[in-house]
């Protein structure tokens, strides 16, 4: 796991909102955004193979991620990154800064930020945050 990821372009829309995965409620103030965000078609048609839901590929735009970082600035706000289906055993997730930034920037890769690890006898997912660090030091 290098901290990166491609850059999601795509949301899958169940009805008019983003599909998003089920999260285990961690305390009643907090209401994070967490939605599934896809590369490409190849990663979001392996989604839906797996998906029970009627679901709808849409363009994951750049109004959609400004309105939401401008709104809330303490929600944890989370776009996870081609998951292959909405019961994966563990998925990574950027933020929505970070995705915007990389649309902004014309990135082909954001950086990842977070884990969502999937308990199976509640199917929730549980939200993990990451830091990276460097695996090796240079020898002295």
């Amino acid at each position: 796991m290098d901290g990166t990821s491609n850059t999601p372009r795509y949301v899958l829309n169940d009805a008019a909102f983003p599909a998003c995965p089920s999260l285990t409620e961690t305390s009643p103030q907090d209401h994070p955004i967490v939605i599934y965000g896809f590369s490409n078609k190849s990663q979001y048609d392996v989604f839906l193979k797996a998906s029970s839901l009627a679901l709808t590929p849409y363009p994951l735009v750049k109004r959609f991620l400004e309105k939401h970082v401008d709104q809330n600035a303490d929600e944890m706000k989370l776009v996870v990154v081609d998951a292959d289906s909405p019961t994966q055993p563990s998925v990574h997730a950027a933020t929505f800064q970070n995705v915007l930034e990389a649309i902004r920037l014309g990135s082909e890769t954001v950086n990842l930020t977070h884990k969502l690890i999937l308990d199976p006898t509640a199917s929730t997912y549980r939200v993990e945050s990451f830091s990276l660090t460097a695996s090796s030091e240079p020898a002295a």
